[in-house]
């Protein structure tokens, strides 16, 4: 089995990016994604250009923090702060919760400028081409259009096309009565939360398969994180995954084969 091993948000916070180097350099992740329109982004991209050959990719973010294209020009995307709308404030308003709804509260036309805006970004500082992209938090239909539209303008492959293509599982594709993964809101839950459990009561399902997926949010937690979002404290757990010897004896011992999207043609 070939396992692919993700972790989200790279550049989010300085905890975060600081917990995903950690699990780079000493554990079993095999891909991030970069979030550019942060503050921090050119800090982030120092440790990028240190690992010309690690899988650094771009996760698209519109519902956190300032875009990185001209606020004006993306009325629908942001505050009157000139921030992006934060997710939670969006799935409270009920046209998201149609397809007409959401084209609307997304017009293509400013979420894929914004998009090409973070792939530039990305570029400029990392001083090279991300190795894949990535979706973050909602999924709306002018949001993965574009992103698929910038995938083939680019060469760069989109994420979910290549789950789609190798056939990737993940406990996300296991049925419902099985999965356990769902996200928590209550901070006491997500302390609890036990994902490496979760692999591996889920072992023989994900050794049944050719390609496998095992992702989440590593990091460490600091103080901006907390006002950033609400998936939070569960990212050290993640953190705790990617670097547990459990999780390294069983790559080991099933003779598991670590890739990143860099394998992937």
């Amino acid at each position: 089995m070939k396992l692919l091993v993700q972790g989200d948000d790279y550049g989010f916070t300085k905890g975060v990016t600081y917990g995903i180097i950690e699990a780079i350099d000493h554990g079993i992740i095999t891909a991030t994604g970069m979030f550019t329109n942060m503050p921090i982004a050119p800090w982030a991209a120092t440790f990028v250009k240190e690992r010309p050959d690690f899988c650094f990719g771009i996760d698209f973010n519109i519902v956190s923090g300032p875009p990185v294209s001209d606020p004006a020009e993306a009325p629908h995307l942001v505050d009157g702060n000139g921030e992006f709308i934060r997710s939670k404030e969006r799935l409270k308003d009920p046209c998201f919760q149609s397809e007409k709804g959401r084209r609307e509260m997304f017009p293509y036309d400013e979420v894929y400028k914004e998009l090409k805006a973070q792939y530039d970004r990305f570029v400029e500082l990392c001083g090279r081409k991300p190795s894949y992209l990535h979706a973050h938090s909602l999924g709306h239909e002018h949001y993965n259009e574009a992103i698929q539209v910038i995938s083939q303008e680019t060469g760069i492959p989109y994420s979910m096309d290549l789950w789609e293509k190798y056939h990737f599982g993940s406990v996300l594709t296991m049925p419902k009565e099985v999965s356990k993964v769902k996200k928590e809101f209550n901070a006491i839950d997500q302390l609890n939360k036990q994902p490496l459990k979760n692999v591996l009561d889920n072992s023989d399902y994900l050794l049944s398969c050719d390609y496998a997926f095992v992702g989440g949010h590593p990091g460490y937690v600091d103080a901006e994180l907390l006002s950033l979002t609400t998936l939070s404290l569960e990212r050290c757990r993640d953190l705790e995954m990617l670097l547990s010897e459990d999780f390294k004896k069983w790559i080991e011992d099933n003779h598991i084969e670590l890739i990143s999207y860099k394998d992937l043609k």
